[in-house]
């Protein structure tokens, strides 16, 4: 091969990148542009979810602190439930 035909070679693949690079850009714009936009909304998303769950465990202490006996029976009545469904998943293998 001589010195001009890899110049030619090397300039028509150049040229090549080029073009599948200026064909591509769009849609990494795009695709940047719809990651930024879940980013956000993940952001938001766990924002919410960590308020509920910070609204639902302070509705758990004020509910116990009103009504401790209650709130015993229910947590001795939830265990109750987990040994019995972890008995019954270990029995069953």
């Amino acid at each position: 091969m001589t010195s001009a035909n890899a110049d030619t070679v090397r300039d028509s693949a150049s040229d090549a990148l080029d073009q599948v690079q200026r064909a591509a850009a769009p849609a990494i714009k795009e695709g940047r542009r719809q990651a930024g936009i879940l980013l956000d909304q993940s952001g938001d998303l766990m924002e919410t979810v960590s308020e509920t769950a910070s609204n639902l465990g302070k509705g758990v202490i004020a509910y116990t602190k009103k009504n401790p006996l209650i709130a015993l029976v229910l947590a001795v009545g939830a265990g109750a439930l987990l040994v019995s469904a972890a008995k019954s998943m270990r029995s069953g293998r």
